[in-house]
């Protein structure tokens, strides 16, 4: 069957892991995306895969705001890629005692960047974008942000999939 070989054969496929991080009224949340990439130089932008029921791409069309916080290799971008790896409602991994949500930055030191996205403490750097241009994409919907204002904080190599050993998350 092509469609299972094919599904196969992307789940060797390397990513970045990083943090995309979003506002909504008072509540800051953060999750884990890999499907990120640099599209423009002039101006800098970044597109950004989302599931189209996932919690921060709803935030995201409520502001038109995110951060992308880049993660490195290592114990700190394993602990923080871990800690982003559920997604915000509980209900998403199914079973009857899975409610509420999760609540990803608590007891996670972060500061607001211009917009009042989250900014990781302990990330390699970070990028602050506004959304420009909405694009469904199957289950997905990828989301164009022009970059704001960005930091290079720790010169490190970046996590990724082939590093942490873990296939795609989302």
């Amino acid at each position: 069957m092509i469609g299972s070989a094919v599904g196969e054969i992307l789940e060797f496929m390397p990513y970045g892991l990083y943090i995309v991080g979003t506002k909504m009224d008072s509540e800051c949340n953060g999750m884990m995306a890999d499907w990120v990439m640099q599209v423009s130089f002039k101006p800098h932008m970044l597109a950004v895969a989302f599931e189209n029921d996932a919690q921060t791409l709803a935030n995201i069309r409520e502001t038109g705001v995110f951060t992308v916080n880049f993660l490195s290799q290592g114990e700190r971008g394993m602990h923080l890629a871990a800690r982003f790896a559920q997604p915000y409602f509980a209900s998403k991994v199914g079973g009857p005692t899975k409610r509420g949500v999760h609540h990803k930055l608590e007891e996670i030191d972060y500061r607001p960047s211009g917009s009042g996205c989250p900014i990781l403490t302990g990330a390699m750097g970070w990028v602050e974008c506004r959304a420009v241009n909405f694009v469904p994409a199957g289950d997905h919907t990828l989301v164009i942000g022009e970059a704001l204002d960005g930091r290079l904080v720790h010169e490190e190599e970046p996590l990724t999939s082939t590093f942490t050993g873990w296939n795609y998350s989302g």
